[in-house]
């Protein structure tokens, strides 16, 4: 039995930090035994006159690769790149397409496992997916889509109930993201209460599209605010991450007379030895979450914002829930200051979320959608 998984989001040569989970999935589900290609669709900016062309990625993906002044065009019309794939694909054809994220490789999918009469599987990893099938356009096209699904795999409980309000009656089997834990050692140290040194680390991406989302301008100016509230106290800041944003969240931090620290892009868990005593994620959405866990699974307490994705287990000992802006934020960490709390190392079953358990996973729902003896 193959299987091809169809995304855009994936990372390339140019952005290798772009959605390494879905390499991680899919790798997983090899490593269980599935016989499964990756179809890499990366669509660029590019000359006036595109550029396209195939090759192979370093697991063996399929890349397709078009580069065009109006590349945006091509995005939005997933249906032209479709068309294009059905007639140039040269790997081996599945029994199964599995689509990742609904906008574009959704779309792409579904019209593949349409022209090739086979079967369709959707992972959603978008936390807008939901908001995108409510539009006019956009929705009619995704719920036609998923609707061709034979299931479709959130990756996580919030996600699956947004998804299923929109699509009542889909099933749906939430498939999580996998974690690697291998740098991520436990190694809890407990902030003594009201120290004298407080570090605050924040783990995000500092691109345009994540401003309004990770607002990390609120976790700087939180901290200005304590720096009033306790000026005996040497409160610090770390980012990991970088982008263009970083720049003026520089200049905000100077303005503030902050001190802080910038470590910039690096490899996936290599923030896991920066040393904190609390990581903060204002976020006003999220899909998953992965900078939380793996922060517990070192043991290092969480204070996020009060979203869907945390309110329903993020609470002491693993970390506190917080309101919207600098002051909500300021008061927490001054709470957390003041009484600060140790992670427990036995907490949580973060099993579920190691490559070999979502490699069987997957390996069990292919093989119930496709029986062994064929259609």
């Amino acid at each position: 039995m193959k299987i091809l998984w169809v995304t855009n989001w994936y990372p390339s040569a140019e952005a290798p930090f772009r959605s390494p989970f879905i390499r991680a999935q899919w790798l997983a589900a090899r490593s269980a035994g599935v016989d499964a290609d990756l179809l890499h669709i990366d669509i660029l900016r590019g000359p006036i006159v595109p550029k396209i062309g195939w090759s192979r990625g370093p697991h063996g993906e399929y890349i397709l690769r078009l580069e065009w002044r109006w590349w945006k065009f091509i995005y939005h019309n997933p249906w032209v790149t479709a068309w294009y794939l059905s007639k140039t694909y040269a790997g081996p054809k599945p029994d199964v397409v599995h689509g990742q994220v609904l906008l574009p490789a959704g779309l792409n999918a579904a019209y593949l496992a349409k022209h090739w009469n086979r079967v369709l599987v959707h992972t959603e990893h978008w936390n807008l997916a939901p908001d995108r099938l409510r539009s006019g356009f956009w929705g009619f096209f995704g719920r036609r889509a998923m609707g061709m699904a034979q299931l479709v795999l959130p990756v996580s409980e919030h996600l699956a109930r947004d998804l299923s309000s929109v699509l009542p009656g889909t099933p749906m089997k939430v498939v999580p993201n996998v974690m690697d834990w291998s740098r991520f050692h436990y190694r809890a140290t407990p902030t003594p209460p009201r120290a004298s040194k407080f570090r605050v680390l924040s783990v995000a991406h500092l691109i345009p599209l994540n401003k309004h989302i990770k607002i990390t301008e609120w976790t700087l100016e939180a901290l200005g605010i304590l720096q009033k509230r306790h000026p005996e106290v040497a409160w610090q800041y770390v980012h990991v991450g970088g982008g263009p944003r970083q720049r003026e969240l520089e200049d905000l931090a100077r303005g503030i007379g902050l001190s802080a620290q910038w470590l910039g892009n690096q490899e996936p868990g290599a923030w896991s030895e920066v040393e904190a005593d609390v990581l903060v994620h204002p976020t006003l959405d999220e899909t998953f979450g992965m900078v939380v866990y793996e922060a517990l699974h070192r043991g290092l307490p969480v204070l996020a914002s009060d979203i869907p994705a945390f309110s329903s287990w993020l609470r002491p000992p693993f970390g506190l829930l917080v309101a919207e802006g600098p002051e909500a934020f300021a008061d927490a960490l001054e709470q957390f200051w003041m009484n600060p709390f140790a992670v427990p190392e036995d907490g949580f079953d973060f099993k579920r979320f190691e490559a070999q358990e979502v490699g069987k996973q997957l390996q069990k729902i292919y093989a119930d959608l496709v029986p062994q003896n064929g259609f």
